[in-house]
């Protein structure tokens, strides 16, 4: 392979899988050089997404983090094969929540708030510098009642970031206020922007990542009681908007969020009933809503509280779904029934979708742990070394 050309090289490299790609790097200098390459990093990720490779279920239950292969033929097994993760945090019972997964790295925090950026297919990871909450404010008129996170990737700026919404309240029933703090994996640091006009009435729902913004239900209010909007918060210009939703008769139902394929979804949940999921293929347009499918109480075990969809089968015709975190199955989009349940999960657990990648916890080093300038510097000696080479000779 050493006669091609390095631009064919990187198109079968980015076929393989991380822990082939890092033994990869050892073959030569130049080979290493274009693993680490930020445009190779970019190929290899677009390729995964592309073809749904590389992609892996993690689930979190209260001790431990476990991940698996994602395989529509997963069904066929007599159990399906847990891997543990050891993640990166301090936590006493190895407890920790997934605060959002984008392009391969997790973003997970403990009991007490560290939060770390994660890549685990690379082992890198990232402490977040602690950001305390302040439990009263305004001489103790107003408390925090409720905070969130989300985690998404700026591709303005090439850049992951953390959100925390903090809502604090008191002194009227209308009187509230959301303060929004960003942390930059860039710049590693925090910094407030606008506040968001809108309140968080879920604690712990955090914000879904997809077309540059993450969502969150919120209300108008404290005082309505009910989250029945969907507003963005655009990770490029950090500004905020409302997501028009689909239209619908009937309005006697919850609202959760999702994501299939990079699509923003929305979960109608008429508690004890169904739950219909809707998938906006056209991002920002009303009129691209289209009613995907619906699982009713029958279908399930147990009670149905909430459904969430996790990723397309990879002929597209059956979509993986998390049940009341307690089961996974797959649900036939063209016979419109769940068609089979997976065994071997765990009593209690959460599910996200990971997909394998190269991507820095530091975006100014590279995968050797060298800074941008010291590969120009390593560039420029090495330039000055040729030059020199050719006055001797």
């Amino acid at each position: 392979m050493s006669s091609l050309p390095l631009e064919m090289i990187a198109e079968i490299l980015c076929r393989l899988q991380v822990k082939e790609l890092l033994c990869c790097r050892s073959v030569s200098k130049p080979w290493c050089a274009l693993i680490d390459g930020p445009n190779f990093v970019k190929l290899h990720l677009k390729h995964s997404e592309d073809t749904s490779s590389n992609l892996y279920i993690i689930l979190r239950t209260t001790s431990h983090v476990h991940y698996m292969c994602f395989d529509e033929n997963l069904v066929l097994n007599d159990c399906v094969t847990l891997k543990e993760l050891n993640h990166p945090l301090m936590c006493y019972n190895h407890g920790i929540k997934v605060l959002g997964s984008v392009n391969g790295l997790l973003c997970i925090s403990n009991v007490v708030d560290d939060i770390a950026v994660w890549n685990p297919s690379i082992r890198k990871h990232r402490v977040v510098p602690f950001l305390p909450i302040e439990l009263k404010r305004y001489f103790g008129t107003k408390s925090c009642s409720v905070y969130v996170f989300g985690f998404g990737y700026d591709s303005v700026r090439d850049d992951y970031k953390v959100v925390r919404i903090a809502q604090f309240g008191g002194g009227g029933k209308r009187s509230f206020e959301s303060e929004v703090k960003v942390y930059s994996l860039r710049k590693q640091s925090w910094r407030r922007i606008g506040d968001m006009p809108y309140c968080v009435l879920y604690p712990g729902a955090n914000g879904v990542f997809t077309n540059g913004a993450l969502h969150w239900v919120v209300g108008e209010n404290p005082e309505s009681n009910v989250a029945n909007i969907v507003v963005a918060l655009d990770l490029g210009v950090e500004d905020y908007r409302e997501v028009l939703q689909p239209e619908y008769k009937d309005k006697n139902f919850y609202i959760d969020l999702g994501i299939l394929r990079g699509c923003l979804c929305f979960l109608a949940n008429f508690l004890g009933q169904r739950v219909d999921v809707w998938i906006m293929k056209e991002y920002g347009v009303r009129e691209s809503w289209t009613k995907l499918f619906s699982v009713a109480q029958g279908e399930v075990n147990g009670f149905l509280r909430s459904l969430k969809p996790l990723a397309y089968s990879k002929s597209g015709n059956e979509v993986l779904i998390e049940h009341d975190n307690l089961d996974l199955c797959w649900y036939d989009l063209k016979r419109k029934q769940i068609k089979n349940r997976i065994p071997g999960m765990p009593y209690s657990f959460e599910a996200d979708v990971f997909v394998e990648s190269l991507i820095s916890v530091n975006p100014n080093r590279h995968l050797d742990g060298r800074t941008q300038d010291e590969n120009e510097d390593m560039n420029m000696r090495d330039d000055f070394l040729s030059e020199g080479f050719k006055l001797v000779l």
